[in-house]
């Protein structure tokens, strides 16, 4: 008798799980779109600073294929201590730049 309602506990506890994941699953809204990355380059230095995360991460998916040129305008930003944020305008610059 012990292990039958032991079974049917643990049952219904997994079956609770079961509806709450699958009900969390279908509240989430869906994800928006990633930016468009050519648009996303195309700005003027001082308004890279005002850029969202995604408008940046963007914009850097493209630049470090360019692994050298990318690799050197981090160095330099490092060197003027740029970190963060505050360096986005200045690797802007550095990888926008006809080299």
């Amino acid at each position: 008798m012990m292990i039958q309602i032991r079974t049917a506990t643990l049952s219904i506890a997994f079956l609770m799980l079961v509806a709450t994941a699958s009900a969390f699953a279908q509240n989430q809204a869906p994800a928006e779109p990633p930016a468009k990355p050519a648009a996303a380059i195309s700005a003027k230095v001082g308004e890279v600073s005002k850029w969202t995360k995604q408008q940046w991460y963007a914009a850097k998916a493209i630049w470090v294929k360019e692994k050298t040129k990318w690799a050197n305008c981090q160095l330099q930003a490092i060197d003027k201590k740029l970190f963060g944020r505050k360096s986005w305008p200045f690797l802007y610059n550095c990888m926008t730049k006809s080299s």
